[in-house]
């Protein structure tokens, strides 16, 4: 009878282990979604939140570690716990207060309701409890294995991931990445007569409606005008690819309804921005002074422009 109940727990121990393991992995495959997740509640800033994000990601990864190899077990198993509690009082707020459809707990490939979420915490919760009274394995190289538990967590999402302020440190570059000639002969064609970019600072995304990284930065330009209060009369979308429908359904799913979208035609599109989508062109009395890719478009660098 023993033996099957400690293969029980094992079982229980090891799922809850894989299963933080497997929700930080699915995170971690949509993390530009996972970060404007938790920009949403408006506490953080965007550079905090990515930080945040990837926090959160790699705790998971270290608690279901060291939860399947039972190394520091007490203290992962209340630091599981006190996890699980904090995301299942937040599913209530997001429960009471919002309507999202996905609380992104495990990711954008998975979507789950947060009610769906918050029973599976609450059910975790509860397993945990069938496992708490287990005991560290005592086997040589603890040491060496705690170091590879936390080496493990933290290289993915700090690492293979790196916060945008990181990358564009290393990958900082001078050059402008659109078509000045391109740009001018656009803006002269008579489909753009209403367009006007004079006398006041804008930003213009080049978009398409099927590009996933357009819908992500699409998405960030549009919670950081929310939280900075930004002029939505001065961001503007060029978009191109798919019907009126496609770009009224590209504008639900980034929450970008408010701003002012021109449709242009591909060829356009690829020669203003040499083929390289999303390109936000910040644009100062009708002049482009400087570019951002969907890494460079930073809060500071949008909000310093528009204010």
């Amino acid at each position: 009878m023993d033996k099957v109940q400690n293969i029980l727990k094992a079982v229980v121990r090891i799922g809850i282990g894989l299963f933080f393991i497997e929700s930080a992995v699915l995170k971690l495959l949509s993390l530009d979604q996972f970060e404007l997740y938790i920009y949403s509640f408006n506490l953080l800033n965007f550079t905090w939140s990515t930080l945040a994000a990837r926090a959160i990601i790699a705790s998971e990864i270290l608690l279901g570690i060291l939860l399947i190899i039972k190394v520091k077990y007490k203290i992962a198993w209340w630091l599981t716990q006190l996890m699980l509690i904090g995301f299942s009082l937040l599913l209530v707020y997001v429960i009471l207060f919002r309507n999202d459809s996905n609380c992104h707990c495990m990711g954008d490939l998975v979507e789950i309701k947060p009610t769906w979420s918050l029973v599976k915490n609450l059910v975790a919760i509860a397993l945990l409890f069938c496992v708490r009274d287990e005991e560290d394995y005592q086997f040589r190289g603890k040491t060496l294995a705690l170091v590879g538990a936390f080496i493990a967590a933290i290289v993915p999402p700090f690492v293979l991931f790196p916060i945008d302020n990181v990358y564009n440190f290393f990958a900082k570059s001078d050059n402008m990445d659109y078509n000045e000639t391109a740009f001018n002969a656009l803006m002269a064609d008579s489909t753009m007569q209403d367009v006007h970019l004079e006398g006041d600072n804008y930003v213009v995304g080049v978009v398409s409606v099927g590009c996933q990284f357009c819908r992500v930065s699409c998405l960030k330009v549009s919670e950081m005008v929310d939280n900075n209060h930004l002029d939505t009369n001065r961001i503007l979308f060029f978009v191109w690819g798919g019907d009126s429908a496609m770009v009224r359904e590209f504008q639900t799913e980034t929450k970008t309804e408010a701003f002012r979208y021109v449709p242009i035609n591909p060829v356009s599109a690829v020669r203003v921005v040499n083929g390289q989508f999303p390109t936000y062109l910040f644009i100062q009395n009708g002049e482009v002074e400087s570019t951002a890719d969907l890494r460079h478009l930073t809060e500071k660098k949008l909000s310093d422009h528009l204010h």
